[in-house]
């Protein structure tokens, strides 16, 4: 029967709309965040006053308190002489400079889930964790850590971050200062959103075409096989 055939390209159709699902899923700019203000300063050996710059595009993680911390930044430190940027590894350590009050990991974005990064520097007493993005033209996003407890977490950019890596890298220390910015509100339609809604809705226009076609095929294949049936019995009764 008509209803019964499943053609190929509603097959195909069907296809794209489930495809669709992820971006808009993946896209959070539909979620609230908090936006962080965090000041940088660096102590230069033979430098008389400190190097200070701010940074007004961090953002908090979704999982995050919302409160401010400051602390001495802290890098992993190298394995088997490969550096290690990311706090993936399970041998992940931090050289913990004595009588250092509170300290706060700088990690790279990527190769494990958000929590398992923060999870592993609060592991060694981390009081927060900067992670910095690992695409150069990528704002950060809202991190989604579940279950990461009172540390708290930020996101800068790729650039931001290497600067500061940078310092690190030559043993030069860095302060920093994580306060709470603005609220900002979901949006209502984010982009993602807009793209899942058009191509569903083009999809949809394939299937309602491609179902109308095949129904009409199918029924004038119906009607040619009664009529070449009726001329059958016709020609039969005449007999």
């Amino acid at each position: 029967s008509v209803g019964a055939s499943t053609s190929p390209a509603r097959i195909t159709a069907t296809h794209l709309l489930s495809c669709t699902l992820w971006p808009a899923r993946a896209d959070n700019a539909s979620q609230e965040y908090y936006t962080a203000l965090i000041n940088v300063t660096v102590q230069e050996p033979g430098r008389g006053s400190p190097l200070t710059f701010r940074i007004d595009r961090g953002r908090y993680g979704l999982d995050s308190p919302k409160a401010e911390v400051r602390g001495q930044v802290l890098a992993p430190l190298p394995i088997h002489g490969v550096a290690d940027h990311l706090g993936c590894d399970p041998q992940t350590r931090f050289f913990v400079p004595p009588n250092t009050k509170q300290w706060i990991a700088l990690l790279q974005r990527g190769n494990c889930t958000f929590k398992e990064k923060i999870s592993r520097a609060a592991f060694h007493n981390a009081v927060a964790v900067v992670i910095y993005n690992n695409k150069s033209k990528e704002e950060p996003v809202t991190m989604t850590h579940p279950g990461t407890g009172d540390i708290i977490a930020v996101m800068i950019t790729e650039l931001r971050g290497k600067d500061i890596l940078s310092y690190l890298e030559k043993n030069i220390s860095v302060q920093m200062t994580i306060a709470v910015g603005t609220r900002m509100p979901p949006k209502n339609f984010s982009r993602g959103s807009l793209v899942f809604v058009s191509i569903s809705f083009i999809v949809l226009m394939i299937i309602s075409s491609e179902w109308l076609i095949f129904y009409f095929i199918q029924k004038i294949r119906y009607t040619n096989a009664r009529d070449r049936n009726q001329i059958t019995l016709g020609d039969r009764s005449k007999k």
